[in-house]
């Protein structure tokens, strides 16, 4: 804090001296005629000052700065030094500089040249703004500023347009546009019992220094070749309150500053040797430090500002791609090292906004204790290059890319610290920050072109929302709006090439960040922090090629890692209270295609996702205080995508390396206090995805098409656990995590050697500990529920015969879960544990097709019975059947008889279902299979009973061509003169009752003489059941059926001979379609699925 106090001093003095400068500066104007060609070299330094309404208070009273407003610039002696060299570039204006050289007689046979420094280029332009306005500096004495509106502007563009065509040496340009403006407004600072306040007022600054680039070096050696620097880089301070040693101060204003530098750029170097090569290093950096408040040694300093500082650098126009707009397009086809372009494109922020710090003081900043929301706002907007496009087809050396793009907005808002006293922060931040946008090449029949190589970079490192104390009282609250990317989509071809095409990418998204901590060592500290926060480095990647060497590879690394600690309460001899929300969306990368038919060492990917956040939140500890924590975190990242090529009919073509990294590290939600209290509560919901599915082919190549990777998957969740000693600790939170990683394989081998195979093995790790409670000699509570779910892999499909190692299958997952749930443990203590879990690891379906086994949902197959029906078990379990009297001869297929009806067909056996509950059967429309009843006359309809339903035909029946197989029987019938009547039986007059089963209410007993058939339906066949299990059937007490008194005179006997009894079905179970019930069936399955895991 003395060396704030040191600065604060310096920063007083040396702004003191500024307003003071001046008035005898003079400025020089500039008449630029814009038909006048450009010099050669073109170097200017312009530096406009605008001051006015700053105060200094003195112990003699207050002295007001008097205003100055002037430009400062090197341009009346560079000017000199550009219009002779502008002269010089034409034959006339050379000969006015060697006039003076003596002459040599005798004629010359020389031709002059136009431009004698054949259009090369040197320019540089800096502009740097100055702009004091409105500040207050009271050195023992007051100071005291009421602010105005104040605006500054300052824009220059110079286009360069050369061209080194058809030449050596000739078309480079060398540029730098940098706009470095510098605003100091809205200050006040109070040192040694003075005081400076400022109280409202504005200021507004505005530096452009731009221009576009147009060259080209086509057919030409060194030419048309560009190296720019487009440098933004705003300085602010504004809205500052600094006191020191029993001072004041005060400032209540809004600042705004932007800068904006360089142009787009445009070559050429076709057909040329080392030309159209481009370097651009655009630059977009905003320096703040705005809204802050110090108080040392007695002092006071409030500050209620508002401040935005933009910078963009570099520009697009359309390009020759669909009209994409673009920062850098050139080429190089037909050329030698032509046509590369590099580009660092960059866009970092430096701020230090609405930050309260006191020793032995006080200090607030954004009005926070009464946190009023117009005051506390600060925001930038930040971009840098574009999209970067060249060509270098049938060439050597030509159209490689470097592109890294870097965005990295670094903030320190809304932190309040004090140590002896008294500091209170608040802050409202908004950031859009981008770098570059992905590129395209092509090298195809090329040489070591089209090459991409590119880091793309999207992070946000920061602390806000932080209130820290020693012997003090600290608070800090925040809120923010963040999004941050960098980098593109990458593209490229390398078709019958070599070395070309090939793409390397390391997308980046890391949010890093402390935020809603509140902590304090013999003090108070307590803090509150809520975002919103979108950070994308890269955007994937595409290279073609087909017959090419060491071509069209793409190599990726994409990393999404949020590092986030929030809502963290902890104390040391006093309290400390977090609480903060997050909304975070990490990405880097996304999917990636390459390929590589026909060729060699071509097509293949090399590819690392990572996708781990690592996140601590909820968390409340204490010793000898009390600490609490509270969060919500809903966390999305991703890296990576799915990833496909081709290496048909290659060698070394078509591989794909993969090692995916899925996970979440999030201890949240826990308590832990030690002769203190200690509570952790939130919510924890976290989706984590690495990778995704691949897809390649191998057929007919050699070391083609594999599929190689290890999918690591880890989850380490601690969640609602409370830990105590002599203490109270207390835990109340959820847990959602949904972890995926990788994806299906697909391959093929088909004809190739060592092609289409399989070596993957996802290893799935999930230990966690959720609601456990652990105390000695105090008390934990611990409430939690827990649901984890872990995808790791997917369906291995290739396809091969085998042979020349192809086409295999090594596919494996290995999952590991650990569970420490609901334990609680007590040491002369209470401790209680209470939740659910659900915790499921979800492994991947393995494609092992194992035999003709009848999927769940399959009905079997009735048998055909044109082949026989299988003999009938043996009946020895089951209760003996009274033997029936013999008949002479039954009615066989084929006999028909024409008083006997006519019976169709079944209807479908499923229509069986539909007699469950059913009132009447339907009707039977007959049965078609040649088998004929005869009627019974005169038997008389029985009252109540229904029709009988009409039944499906069996397998066999006429129309079908099995029908002729079944063995056919004698057709003619024998004519029975009598029959015995009914009235022969003996009437029954009562059933044995079967337990469980009651007894049917008024059925007749007797039938009558004579049953009328009038009317009746043909009677149906029922079907026939091929065999009836019989084992474990009961039989005790089951009654025997009544025999005495049967007719058994005169029935015919039953032929027998000539039936057919060959090739008839042994007895056993009655076999489903498509079981096998054999023990070699069953060994087979077994070892089947043994081998399961290596198969082919």
């Amino acid at each position: 804090m003395q060396t704030w106090a040191k600065r604060g001093l310096q920063t007083a003095l040396v702004t003191g001296g500024l307003l003071m400068l001046g008035t005898g500066i003079a400025s020089a104007d500039e008449n630029v005629n814009p038909d006048t060609p450009a010099s050669p070299l073109d170097l200017n330094v312009t530096v406009p000052i605008d001051t006015s309404n700053n105060a200094i208070g003195t112990p003699l009273g207050q002295y007001d700065v008097p205003a100055f407003q002037n430009e400062l610039s090197t341009k009346p002696v560079t000017s000199a030094v550009k219009d002779a060299l502008a002269s010089a570039k034409s034959p006339a204006g050379a000969g006015d500089l060697t006039d003076s050289l003596p002459k040599a007689d005798g004629p010359r046979d020389l031709t002059p040249t136009h431009d004698a420094v054949k259009g090369n280029k040197v320019s540089g332009d800096l502009v740097v703004p100055i702009q004091i306005v409105d500040n207050a500096v009271g050195v023992i004495g007051d100071a005291k500023v009421d602010g105005t509106s104040h605006e500054q502007n300052y824009s220059h563009n110079q286009d360069i347009a050369t061209s080194g065509k058809d030449s050596g040496l000739a078309g480079n340009v060398v540029a730098l546009d940098w706009a470095l403006p510098v605003q100091l407004a809205g200050n006040g600072v109070g040192v040694a019992g003075g005081s400076g306040a400022v109280h409202g007022g504005s200021a507004y600054q505005s530096a452009s220094e731009t221009g576009n680039i147009d060259t080209t070096g086509k057919g030409s050696g060194l030419s048309g070749n560009v190296v720019a620097g487009q440098f933004a880089t705003p300085v602010q301070v504004t809205g500052n309150a600094i006191s020191y040693l029993l001072g004041n101060a005060y400032s209540s204003y809004a600042a705004d500053t932007s800068a904006t530098s360089g142009g787009s750029i445009l070559s050429e170097g076709k057909g040329g040797a080392g030309t159209g090569n481009v370097v651009g290093a655009p630059i977009a950096l905003p320096v703040k430090f705005n809204g802050n408040a110090g108080g040392v040694w007695g002092s006071d300093a409030d500050t209620a500002s508002n401040s935005s500082a933009d910078a963009k650098a570099g520009d697009k126009r359309p390009g020759s791609l669909s009209g994409t707009p673009t920062y850098i397009e050139t080429g190089g086809d037909n050329s030698f090292l032509a046509g590369n372009a590099a580009a660092a494109q960059l866009s970092p922020v430096a701020d230090v906004a609405n930050v309260a710090g006191s020793w032995i003081g006080n200090a607030t900043t954004g009005q926070a204790i009464d946190r009023d929301s117009t005051a506390g706002a600060t925001s930038s907007t930040v971009d840098s290059g574009g999209f970067v496009k060249t060509s270098g087809d049938n060439a050597a050396g030509a159209a490689n890319v470097v592109d890294p793009a870097v965005a990295l907005p670094v903030d320190v808002c809304g932190v309040g610290a004090t140590y002896i006293g008294n500091s209170h922060a608040a802050c409202d931040n908004t950031v859009n920050a981008n770098a570059g946008n992905g590129s395209y090449t092509r090298g195809n029949g090329t040489v070591l072109g089209g090459n991409v190589v590119n880091t793309q970079a999207a992070g946000a490192p920061e602390v806000y929302g932080i209130g820290a104390s020693h012997i003090g009282n600290a608070s800090g609250t925040a809120n923010e709006d963040k999004t941050v990317t960098a980098g593109g989509y990458d593209g490229s071809q390398g078709t019958d090439s070599s070395g070309s095409g090939n793409i390397v990418q390391v997308p980046v998204g890391v949010p890093a960040e402390v935020f809603g901590v509140g902590g304090s060592f013999i003090g108070q500290g307590s803090a509150e922090a809520h975002e919103t926060k979108v950070v994308q480095g890269g955007g994937g990647g595409n290279t073609a090629d087909d017959n090419g060497f060491l071509s069209s590879n793409l190599g990726t690394v994409p990393v999404s890692t949020p590092v986030q600690l929030f809502g963290i309460g902890g104390a040391f001899v006093g309290q400390g209270h977090g609480k903060a929300s997050s909304d975070t969306t990490s990405g880097a990368g996304s999917d990636v295609n390459a390929t590589g038919p026909g060729g060699a060492g071509a097509g293949n990917i090399v590819e690392a996702p990572v996708s781990l956040p690592v996140q601590g939140h909820g968390l409340g500890g204490a010793v000898a205080g009390i600490g609490t924590g509270s969060s919500d975190n809903l966390t999305d990242s991703k890296a990576g995508g799915n990833a496909s090529t081709d290496g048909k009919a290659g060698g070394i073509a078509g591989n794909i390396v993969k090692a995916p990294i899925a996970g979440a590290v999030s201890p949240s939600g826990t308590g832990v206090g030690g002769a203190a209290l200690g509570h952790g509560d939130g919510s924890n919901d976290v989706t984590s995805v690495a990778g995704g599915s691949v897809l390649t082919n191998g057929d007919a190549g050699a070391v083609a098409g594999n599929v190689v990777g290890a999918d690591p998957l880890a989850t380490v969740p601690v969640v609602a656990d409370a830990v105590s000693a002599a203490g109270v600790a207390s835990a109340d939170s959820t847990n959602s995590q949904a972890i995926t990683n990788a994806g299906d394989d697909t391959t093929s081998g088909v004809e190739g050697s060592v092609s289409g195979n399989i070596l993957d093995l996802p290893v799935s790790a999930v230990p966690y500990a959720v609601a456990d409670s652990v105390t000695g000699a105090g008390v934990s509570h611990a409430v939690g529920d827990n649901m984890i779910t872990a995808t790791n892999g997917g369906t291995p499909t290739t396809d091969g015969d085998g042979s020349a190692l192809s086409g295999y299958d090594f596919y494996h997952h290995l999952p590991v879960t650990v569970p420490v749930y609901g334990v609680p443990l007590a040491l002369l203590g209470t401790a209680t544990s209470e939740g659910t879990d659900s915790t499921e690891v979800t492994e991947p379906s393995l494609d092992t097709p194992l035999g003709n086994e009848m999927a769940a949902d399959q009905l079997p197959a009735l048998p055909d019975l044109s082949q026989g029906l299988p003999a009938l078990p043996s009946g020895a379990a089951m209760p003996a059947l009274p033997q029936l009297p013999a008949m002479s001869m039954l009615p066989v297929p084929g006999a028909e008889r024409a008083d006997l009806p006519q019976i169709s067909g079944l209807s479908a056996l499923e229509q069986l279902q539909q007699l469950k509950g059913a009132g009447a059967l339907p009707s039977v429309t007959g049965l078609g299979n040649g088998v004929h009843a005869p009627a019974l006359p005169g038997l008389p309809k029985l009252a109540g009973v229904p029709a009988l339903p009409g039944v499906p035909a069996l397998p066999g029946t006429p129309g079908r061509s099995d029908a002729s197989t079944l063995p056919q029987l004698p057709t003619q019938l024998p004519v029975k003169a009598s029959l015995p009547t009914l009235n022969q039986l003996p009437a029954v007059t009562a059933l044995p009752a079967l337990p469980g089963v009651p007894a049917l209410p008024g059925v007749p007993t007797t039938m009558p003489a004579q049953v009328p058939t009038a009317g009746l339906p043909a009677l149906p066949a029922l079907p026939v059941v091929s065999a009836l299990p019989t084992a474990g059937l009961p039989t005790a007490g089951l009654p025997a059926l009544p025999t005495a008194g049967l007719p058994t005179a005169g029935l015919p006997a039953l032929p027998t001979a000539g039936l057919p009894t060959a090739g008839l079905p042994a007895a056993q179970v009655p076999a489903l379609a498509g079981m096998d019930s054999s023990p070699l069936g069953a060994i087979q399955k077994l070892a089947a699925k043994v081998t399961g895991f290596f198969k082919k």
